[in-house]
């Protein structure tokens, strides 16, 4: 891996150079965003929100697994009070009796910035990751989403190719930045980040469903993919348009990491049947996720 895409400190402000990086390859990527006092404390606060979540009728909703073979189908709990839930892995029937077994099957946490301080300071005031969005998006940036995504041990399983600017609906796909935190040290045997590099110039990409979302077949060749091993408190930020994947966990251990994206707050939000006009391949054909569920062809 390339001395100048992983960077061994995370600064507060990018320099010309890896800016220039950032718009030509895709990504950068960071070893110490966050300090080991902050890897802990957002550990701890994502155990603590599955926990208070799980099984408690006062507090969310449980849902019962739909589908074991489709990565939205694990069982979920959904907030009473907020959009924050968390979704277990699929094919995972939770017991109440077994929470410190359940804790390990979460494999996400959406809408979370609220639930624990830290979270919130992670994503809004920061001095390195608000330096390091603001040097490419400009000083003016809007909060856009929040997950928290984790890889059971053992299992934890496949998100397949993808761009995450299929997911969203902005009038501008340069506009969007992702950023990818590593809780726990990620490796390719526990299913780290592998990217594409210089790939978001190809734009966007066609997508379709098969058990997630994902770019169609011969758009892409996955064996040009660069995995991002990161130390615990690493962080990969990356354009929207960027094709990533993450594979299977195959070690003994948890891959936790914190996904938080921005946007420019000066760019807009539009609807879903717009964005069909935004995010389109070069012969005009809509490629967003939305646009290639079976009710939208």
């Amino acid at each position: 891996m390339s001395a100048r895409i992983i960077f061994p400190d995370c600064p507060t402000e990018l320099s010309k150079e890896q800016l220039s990086t950032y718009w030509s390859e895709g990504f950068l990527a960071f070893e110490n965003a966050l300090s080991s006092a902050e890897v802990e404390e957002a550990r701890q606060g994502l155990i603590d929100i599955t926990r208070s979540y799980a099984f408690n009728d006062e507090v969310a909703e449980y849902r019962p697994m739909t589908d074991g073979d489709s990565n939205y189908g694990g069982a979920s709990f959904r907030s009473k009070k907020s959009k924050c839930f968390v979704q277990l892995e699929p094919g995972y029937e939770p017991s109440p009796d077994k929470l410190d077994e359940l804790v390990l099957k979460v494999r996400k946490t959406q809408d979370f910035q609220d639930e624990a301080p830290v979270f919130n300071r992670i994503y809004t005031t920061h001095p390195r990751i608000q330096g390091v969005v603001k040097s490419i998006l400009g000083q003016a940036i809007e909060r856009y989403q929040t997950m928290a995504l984790v890889k059971a041990a053992s299992g934890g399983v496949e998100k397949p190719w993808h761009q995450d600017n299929a997911y969203f609906a902005v009038e501008n796909l340069d506009q969007v930045v992702g950023t990818w935190i590593a809780l726990d040290d990620a490796t390719a045997e526990n299913g780290c980040m592998r990217v594409l590099a210089t790939a978001h110039a190809k734009g966007p990409l066609k997508h379709y469903h098969t058990f997630d979302c994902e770019i169609v077949s011969g758009r892409i060749d996955p064996d040009l993919a660069i995995p991002i091993e990161l130390p615990a408190g690493g962080m990969l930020v990356f354009h929207g348009n960027l094709p990533h994947q993450t594979p299977v966990n195959t070690s003994p251990n948890s891959r936790r990491a914190l996904q938080y994206h921005y946007r420019s707050s000066s760019n807009a939000v539009v609807s879903k049947e717009a964005y069909y006009d935004v995010f389109k391949e070069a012969d005009g054909t809509p490629a967003s996720c939305v646009a290639a569920l079976p009710e939208n062809f």
